[in-house]
């Protein structure tokens, strides 16, 4: 019976080892050039269209593979007189092909407000390499959603998107606060 156990627990190891081994393969293989996977089949994280955009979690982080020349749409609620700001990394691990990240907040009938040095929205060119940048808006109206839309073109593109969000006062630089009154005691 102490030889059984033996033996079954060395090969439960031995596929475990190989289990680990092939996942560490796939990650891997677009380096090596090992994998010839169509470019829609890499595609991965949220899908959202733009009849029905994926809700985001704005205290949550989200990691995509954008492939075959696609855009992809989210939304988020954004409070009355709070700011959203969205903190992108583009990666293209592509040696052949370069690969375009168009990501913006979308303006919809009423206007978002532009925070300070921040733009709606921004390109991304990449070479084998990665970029990182940031968007967002502000809203002083009534709670509602802010669009945002991603599109890439070229190379299968990993993208990684964190928000961060948080009331006017707190995110606006000290020289817009200097024009403001101090209370006096």
């Amino acid at each position: 019976m102490k030889n059984f156990r033996f033996s079954f627990s060395l090969q439960t190891g031995l596929l475990l080892l190989m289990a680990l081994g092939l996942a560490s393969c796939a990650e891997i293989s677009p380096d090596l050039k090992l994998s010839d996977t169509p470019e829609p089949q890499l595609r991965s994280g949220p899908m959202g269209t733009l009849e029905e955009p994926f809700l985001l979690d704005p205290f949550k982080k989200y990691d995509l593979v954008m492939a075959g020349d696609e855009c992809r749409y989210f939304v988020v609620k954004v409070p009355n007189n709070w700011y959203w700001k969205v903190y992108l990394t583009a990666v293209n691990r592509s040696s052949k092909r370069q690969g375009v990240l168009k990501a913006e907040i979308v303006q919809g009938k009423r206007q978002w407000e532009a925070l300070p040095e921040i733009p709606f929205g921004k390109i991304f060119e990449l070479d084998r390499e990665s970029v990182q940048g940031l968007i967002g808006v502000g809203n002083k109206g009534l709670p509602r959603f802010a669009m945002l839309r991603f599109c890439q073109e070229g190379a299968p593109l990993r993208v990684t998107l964190e928000s961060q969000m948080s009331a006017a006062g707190e995110l606006m630089p000290p020289e817009s606060l200097e024009h403001q009154a101090l209370p006096s005691n």
